[in-house]
Parts: structure tokens; sequence; C-alpha cells
């Protein structure tokens, strides 16, 4: 049990044993779910959603060490900041799906399945309001270097659509409640 979320899924169990000591153990009671995927199925979504992390975490860093006026304006450097919060994250989540098909927990689809929908989303928009901001600026300002604002923006370009892809794919995931738990 990983966080207080899920503390109405668990049941706290008190067992005495010959000497009257008292020990306390977790049962899971909460619903459990299925991934509508096979198992190679599973294993492409995680490598997908890993390599979209890399790609954009990569690209996020090489974007700052370019020396554009673009980026030292607020309402552009200030989401591209924000994009390295939900990239730990994502990245967190990414790393944490399952690759073999069986039946899950609540905290293991909130923790992984659920967070890499709502992480790539707020990557997806906050690297939309920096390309916006960018664009803003280039019309307003017309920087003397051209060139490196424009490559900044092609990469924030970039991020946008693979954070897209990122959660149109985990938008077409299926998760399904299972009534009764199967017993192995």
């Amino acid at each position: 049990m990983s966080r207080k979320k899920y503390i109405n899924a668990y049941e706290t169990v008190y067992e005495y044993d010959e000497k009257g000591r008292e020990t306390r153990k977790l049962q899971y009671r909460g619903q459990y779910f299925k991934v509508m995927l096979d198992e190679a199925g599973l294993k492409r979504y995680k490598l997908s959603q890993i390599l979209s992390f890399l790609l954009v975490a990569l690209i996020q860093i090489g974007l700052g060490f370019l020396n554009n006026a673009g980026g030292r304006v607020l309402y552009v450097s200030l989401p591209y900041v924000a994009v390295f919060f939900p990239l730990l994250y994502w990245a967190i989540a990414a790393f944490r799906l399952p690759s073999q098909q069986q039946e899950f927990r609540l905290e293991v689809i909130g923790l992984s399945f659920d967070r890499v929908k709502l992480t790539s989303l707020i990557v997806t928009v906050f690297a939309a309001i920096a390309s916006l901001g960018l664009i803003v600026f280039l019309i307003l300002f017309r920087p003397v270097n051209f060139l490196f604002d424009l490559l900044f923006l092609i990469g924030e370009l970039i991020v946008f659509a693979i954070a897209l892809f990122a959660r149109l794919k985990s938008q077409k995931i299926e998760i399904r409640v299972i009534e009764a738990p199967l017993k192995l």
C-alpha cells in the first residue's frame, strides 16, 4: 500500500498466536482490474511510454542549452520549466507499468496507467503553452537570433507531438473491473 488514497481498499486483520501475541496483517479487499491487452500489447505499450518519456526528456534538456531570446521570456520559460515536474512522474509511472497480464489492484492501475494518462496530458498542455508563447514572442519582437528561436519552437512542437501521441495511446487502453478475482 503506497498511498493513503488507497487505504479503503485494505482491511487490517488481527491474528493471535498461541502465546497471545498480536500480529497485524493487511488484506486487500478492493476491486481487481484487467487491462484489455495481451502480454505483447502490454510490453509494446510500456516500451512506447518509456521511449516517449525519454524522447521528451532529451529534447527538453537539449532545448535548455539553446541560447535564444525567447527562452528568457517568462511566458515561454515558465511553461518550459513546468514540463519537468510532470515529466518526473511520467517516468515513474512509465517504468512502473506492468509487462505481464494479471489481475491488477487499484493502486497499480492508479499509480501506473492513470498517472501516465494524466502526466502525458499535463506535458502536452505545457508544451503547447510554451509553443504558443514562443510564437507570440516571434511575431511581436523579431529577435536577432531568429534561427535559435525557430529551433526552440520546433523542439517544443516535437515535444508536444510526442506527448500528444503518448496521451492518445494511453486513452485507447481499456481497463475493466473484475467482479471476483481468480484464486490460484
